[in-house]
């Protein structure tokens, strides 16, 4: 367990809570992106993606989840902050994510996001995100 105090554990929290419902609710992609570091990484490569480097990059790739789904859902639990110090951390969390593609038949998926995130200006933002599924 680090010694990471209880605002930084919360504020890491709600940074990947806010990405994922600024995707769900569908706000801009601009405003998703945002959660990253300039030279941020989306990397779902293991569910078939390809990695987005960069923010401009992550946020062409949220633009694109934008227009081919109809709705997107994630669900997010057992948070664990497991490495920081005042300006990194380290920290998991499971995933359960619906989603419904345009034209196409819901899908539903189970897994971990990995996340190393960064302090910028006094704010958390996500250095790399990365989705294992399970099973």
């Amino acid at each position: 367990m680090s010694g990471t105090g209880i605002e930084d554990r919360l504020a890491l929290q709600d940074m990947l809570v806010g990405y994922c419902r600024a995707i769900d609710r569908r706000a801009s992609a601009d405003d998703a992106a945002a959660y990253y570091v300039e030279d941020g990484v989306l990397d779902n490569s293991a569910v078939g993606a390809p990695v987005a480097e960069g923010r401009a990059a992550v946020r062409a790739m949220i633009d694109g989840m934008f227009t081919s789904m109809a709705s997107l859902e994630h669900y997010l639990s057992n948070f664990l902050v497991e490495t920081s110090d005042t300006e990194t951390a380290q920290l998991s969390a499971y995933v359960v994510a619906h989603g419904m593609p345009n034209g196409g038949d819901a899908f539903s998926m189970r897994g971990a996001y990995a996340v190393d995130a960064s302090k910028v200006n006094g704010t958390w933002r996500i250095a790399r995100l990365t989705f294992t599924p399970f099973g």
